[in-house]
């Protein structure tokens, strides 16, 4: 079996003999070297990353990147890599200096979300988002299933413009301008996503995208549900119908405690999830897998070996334990994917991050036999 059709049956939770497995969003630069058997790792950045995902194992890919050559611990994209830098190199971060009433009067600057929808070309998006997957889908052969995003409001896009202060501050203060501020990304998203429906159908591309929002801290979202209810959840529902209609799985990416949100977001159509900081936000994947989608059925689980703990500071023994917990706990049933909760750092160890990959596999294989 391919390491395409492991990834393809694995999503549609049939039973496959071979696990799934992913080890994207590796922010380590000797990862690559080593799997992909090369020095310079930025001179061919797309087949660099592409032989490393591969050779490491990795059957399905939901988000190609790799580290930045600006900053290790940064992600770029390969097909997109910034000129290597030399030097100090200096990081950006959201203005201080704005206020809520600024965050106001740049809402107000966007343009009628009514409008988006005459400049938008759906073929040349749809044609966009297939071609990048496609050829993808030709440099890795049948070893890695590549996976892309979709479009939505962004929660997260506001606090990294802005700020976390202003931001916050001008959604209590101004909800009717953040309800056009989410009607605009969720217009946008919809449009985009209505693309992808399209490209899927033509291309025979996966039916599943990637993605999501950071709305939570580790104590749970960052405002009021009811707030998100008013004015984020509606922009969502819209911005994901499209999917939804054309029967594409969406896996929305979790950080911090997403508990109280869970149930709104299968509501809207979510069909799996990825992430889970299990220790530091509360969020156990024993809890997680609880969860079923609206018609009763298995979500898909990418998870969820600590990349705060384990993967950075822990043993290999303690790698291959958590490995073995996770198949334990979301396997049966289906619809598991093992992968790191979030972004390896380069602190990781390499022998960890292979003791996963591999211990992954054949741990797997024995789970998915019934011999352990």
């Amino acid at each position: 079996m391919t390491g395409v059709e492991i990834a393809w049956r694995t999503l549609q939770r049939e039973h496959v003999e071979e696990p799934c497995l992913i080890c994207c969003w590796v922010m380590k630069r000797e990862f690559f070297r080593q799997y992909a058997g090369v020095d310079d790792i930025y001179a061919d950045p797309v087949r660099t990353a592409v032989e490393a995902f591969a050779n490491s194992g990795c059957n399905l890919n939901p988000q190609f990147i790799m580290p930045s050559p600006h900053h290790e611990h940064l992600a770029c994209d390969p097909f997109h890599v910034p000129e290597s830098a030399s030097g100090n190199v200096s990081l950006s971060y959201p203005r201080t200096d704005v206020t809520p009433e600024q965050v106001r009067d740049d809402i107000e600057a966007l343009p009628d979300p009514e409008t988006l929808g005459r400049d938008f070309d759906l073929d040349a998006a749809a044609r966009n988002y297939a071609q990048r997957l496609l050829r993808l889908r030709e440099m890795s052969g049948d070893r890695t299933l590549y996976i892309g995003s979709f479009g939505m409001p962004s929660f997260m896009g506001g606090y990294t413009r802005w700020n976390y202060e202003s931001y916050l501050s001008a959604l209590y203060l101004y909800p009717e301008h953040f309800r056009r501020y989410f009607w605009h990304g969720g217009e946008w998203g919809r449009l985009y996503n209505l693309a992808i429906a399209e490209a899927v159908r033509q291309d025979d591309l996966a039916p599943v995208v990637y993605g999501g929002d950071d709305i939570c801290f580790n104590d749970g979202p960052m405002c009021a549900v009811a707030m998100l209810d008013n004015l984020y959840f509606p922009a969502l529902a819209d911005a994901l119908r499209p999917l939804v209609e054309a029967g594409i799985e969406i896996v929305w990416h979790c950080d911090g405690n997403v508990l109280p949100l869970v149930p709104r977001l299968i509501d809207l159509g979510v069909t799996g999830f990825q992430g889970f900081q299990e220790r530091e936000a509360n969020i156990p994947l024993e809890e997680m897998v609880q969860f079923r989608r609206q018609d009763g059925g298995k979500l898909i689980f990418f998870g969820s070996v600590s990349v705060v703990h384990t993967l950075p500071f822990g043993t290999v023994e303690d790698v291959k334990r958590e490995v073995e917990r996770c198949f334990q706990v979301a396997a049966p049933g289906g619809g598991f994917c093992l992968a790191p909760s979030s972004s390896i750092l380069p602190e990781a160890p390499l022998e960890n991050i292979r003791a996963m990959m591999e211990h992954g596999r054949e741990y797997g294989r024995r789970f998915l036999a019934g011999e352990v």
